[in-house]
């Protein structure tokens, strides 16, 4: 039987490479970010209804989404950032649910990064959270999007806050050290999971 273990953390803590590492232990990742990104390329259904809510200015001349753009607008726009949820997350969530149906792994990792929010939990068996101080995410995050403080402060201020999800996950794995140190913390994990 799988074990469904839902993977989330504040922005920039270090979940993608939770979700790498959990693959190279032998996990099955359903990474719903790739999916989002696979249902907003030029034709499929979530492309056509982000072209008709935001209008053409997104998209780049070959008609692709221009993500960069739009992410500085949902980001600094609260309502249009819900709008873009609401026509995403639908579809994000079928297909999510069809994979995890098909899953043959004893365990099957679901890479959520706004999971508490979206409000998936009750969908998995557990749920991890990577977590990190806010100075260690804010700079993490400014370095890795090339972001000024105030853009990285708004990204993370979308967010609930790392103390609110550390209440709602099961297990919460702290990434302040090396990457070494935590693939010996997941692999822990697994062990007590699997």
């Amino acid at each position: 039987m799988t074990f469904y273990l839902g993977l989330t953390g504040g922005i920039a803590t270090g979940k993608s490479t939770a979700s790498r590492i959990l693959k190279e232990l032998g996990c099955q990742v359903i990474d719903s970010d790739l999916i989002a990104h696979q249902q907003a390329e030029v034709g499929q259904v979530s492309w056509q209804r982000i072209l008709e809510e935001f209008g053409p200015d997104f998209f780049n001349e070959d008609k692709s989404l221009n993500r960069k753009k739009l992410g500085q607008y949902v980001f600094a726009n609260p309502k249009a950032l819900a709008k873009l949820s609401e026509i995403t997350q639908g579809e994000v969530l079928k297909e999510v649910q069809k994979q995890m149906k098909d899953s043959q792994a004893s365990v099957c990792v679901i890479d959520v990064p706004l999971l508490f929010e979206a409000g998936w939990q009750d969908y998995f068996d557990a749920v991890l959270l990577i977590a990190a101080p806010e100075e260690v995410e804010l700079d993490r995050l400014m370095k890795r999007d090339s972001l000024s403080e105030a853009e990285a402060k708004r990204r993370m201020q979308v967010q609930l806050p790392l103390g609110e999800k550390r209440l709602l996950a099961s297990y919460v794995l702290e990434n302040t050290g090396t990457i070494e140190e935590l693939r010996d913390k997941l692999s822990n994990l697994l062990k007590t999971i699997a």
